[in-house]
């Protein structure tokens, strides 16, 4: 594997602690058309398109519907998330990027988002002087769990594959970066525990952010490197 020179992030679950913001959105999207999510299946479609969640979560419905939940979805996330914004980002996430940053590594944000809300929600949260690129689901031929996304943003860096590392908090980040040829590392305190990441292809689970900076810091990213082939 060649020398880490670009780090992709998820942004929900990985970036900001906004599960919680997204399933009072999904209640709020979903209740006018007569369906109520439980936590626990609403959770588990957290990093998910709009899309692909909403006929799960109003299986009555039908593409009107979908649209119109989608749309009430979005407006009450964004009104959420502004009003939680100042709590949102995990703690040592700042450091972590500036430190990134600093060191020249080039920073993307890779996300089941669509990229208007993407840019919306890191500029709620004042992450958005940090990442070099954001590429929501909108921009590749296919989001996430396929590997379009990661490879868009590569190229979009001007990075191989191989130069590339991912870090997110569900199967799906894993199955987009192991698709992709990439190295990637979860997070355990997003939407998925250390051993449903693990047994998705992570070859890490950091356990917390300065576990996390431990294993992306260095000149190289050595540790990185071990921990991921």
């Amino acid at each position: 594997m060649s020398r880490v020179r670009g780090v992709l992030l998820d942004l929900d679950g990985t970036l900001v602690d906004s599960p919680s913001v997204i399933l009072a959105a999904f209640h709020d999207a979903c209740a006018p058309h007569g369906a109520v999510p439980l936590p626990t299946e609403a959770r588990g479609l957290i990093g998910k398109p709009l899309d692909t969640i909403l006929p799960r979560l109003i299986p009555q419905g039908d593409e009107a519907v979908w649209a119109e939940a989608k749309a009430l979805f979005r407006a009450s996330f964004a009104r959420r998330s502004r009003a939680a914004a100042s709590s949102l980002v995990f703690p040592g996430i700042r450091d972590l990027l500036t430190d990134l940053a600093a060191e020249g590594v080039r920073i993307a944000v890779v996300t089941s988002k669509i990229t208007r809300s993407a840019h919306e929600l890191l500029e709620a949260t004042g992450l958005d002087r940090h990442p070099d690129l954001v590429v929501g689901h909108d921009l590749a031929p296919r989001g996430k769990p396929a590997p379009d996304p990661a490879l868009l943003a590569a190229k979009s860096l001007g990075l191989a594959p191989g130069e590339c590392l991912v870090v997110g908090d569900s199967p799906d980040d894993v199955a987009m970066a192991v698709g992709a040829g990439m190295a990637v590392v979860g997070v355990g305190w997003g939407v998925a525990d250390a051993d449903t990441l693990l047994s998705a292809g992570a070859g890490f689970v950091a356990a917390t952010v300065t576990e996390l900076a431990g294993h992306l810091h260095g000149p190289s990213m050595e540790t990185a490197r071990k921990v991921t082939q």
